[in-house]
């Protein structure tokens, strides 16, 4: 699918724009972009790398494509071409420039529940069926969209974007320039019980959730209330869809957590911190700086700064390589074994 909005651009401005630098005719104009498999005729187009470059270059040419964004260190193609080192922010410019601009003609919706008590500023825009709560605070630029929930007291800052669905609730507090996908719920109970006679007791969870500003949480993210203070998720961080953050976590500036994480509570991450694909911690473990948790790893003890882990438990990942390697010769060396002790028996 082409991304247009009828607007066109030459690559001198586009590259301006991105800080590249063009290889061919800079006054070659462009309308649209897509990607390199569906390009047409006078589109733009993006390519990463190397990898089959010479079936690509030869792809470029024949489908009469307008010019291409890619790194700077390609080699020559047979049509102009935006150069950066990272062509993904090329990429970025691009698509922000082309894409299409959704206008919204209310500034709160007729059927949208704002308290008198709510404070929502004037160019905010809140959406159908959305409601804002006693004492509610929304943010310059803000958009709240259909469906949304904010709760007493709860504050979001400027130039958000909260996604239909979302509950932000009591007391909560969302930075400015954040992003949160649909169904995502920031303020639940956190899952506190004692136990007594028998019985599980409530453990009341009266503390709140503090995002910072820049934060991204995907689609149908948790984010649980702490019992007493703040569950906290630092400045850039950024998300995908389907994580549960439990009650008292504490995450660092700027980290990256894959699908189906899960972090028990009391947890802390530092900066920089990727949490790959169904990976988890139990509570109360610290996560190092600039640390990588790989794919399905569970991390059960304390992990220093800039360690590269994997594996039940977590352990560094080269270590884990040579005893997933030892259990593959397993069946073998059990066969070897086997056939020893009937040699052995028939010695006898």
């Amino acid at each position: 699918m082409s991304i247009s909005n009828g607007k066109k651009i030459s690559l001198k401005e586009l590259a301006a724009l991105c800080g590249g630098r063009v290889i061919g005719d800079e006054n070659v104009t462009v309308s649209s972009i897509a990607s390199l498999d569906v390009a047409k005729e006078g589109e733009l187009t993006f390519l990463t790398g190397n990898k089959n470059f010479a079936e690509h270059s030869a792809h470029l040419k024949e489908a009469k494509i307008a010019a291409v964004i890619t790194a700077e260190n390609l080699p020559e193609l047979p049509i102009p071409s935006i150069r950066l080192k990272n062509p993904h922010l090329g990429l970025i410019a691009a698509l922000n420039y082309f894409r299409k601009e959704l206008k919204i003609s209310y500034h709160i919706h007729p059927t949208a529940f704002v308290s008198n008590t709510a404070s929502v500023a004037p160019d905010a825009i809140i959406g159908p069926n959305a409601v804002v709560e006693d004492g509610a605070t929304i943010g310059a630029g803000s958009h709240i969209e259909g469906l949304a929930y904010i709760g007493r007291y709860a504050s979001v800052g400027k130039n958000t974007h909260i996604y239909p669905g979302v509950r932000i609730l009591d007391y909560c507090v969302v930075g400015s320039n954040c992003i949160i996908h649909s169904n995502t719920v920031i303020g639940s109970d956190g899952y506190g019980f004692a136990q007594d006679q028998g019985q599980h007791i409530k453990v009341p969870q009266v503390g709140n959730v503090v995002i910072e500003d820049n934060v991204e949480l995907g689609a149908c993210v948790t984010v649980d209330r702490s019992t007493m203070e703040s569950t906290v998720i630092g400045e850039g961080t950024k998300t995908d869809n389907q994580i549960h953050i439990a009650h008292n976590v504490q995450i660092g500036k700027k980290c990256l957590l894959v699908a189906q994480v899960g972090i028990s509570g009391g947890a802390k991450l530092g900066d920089y911190v990727i949490m790959a694909g169904k990976t988890g911690c139990i509570g109360h473990v610290k996560i190092g700086d600039g640390s990588t948790i790989l794919a399905c790893g569970i991390v059960t003890n304390n992990v220093p700064e800039k360690s590269y882990v994997s594996g039940y438990p977590a352990k560094p990942h080269q270590e884990e390589l040579r005893i997933k390697g030892a259990m593959r010769k397993l069946p073998d060396l059990i066969k070897r074994v086997r056939d020893l002790e009937n040699k052995l028996n028939e010695q006898k």
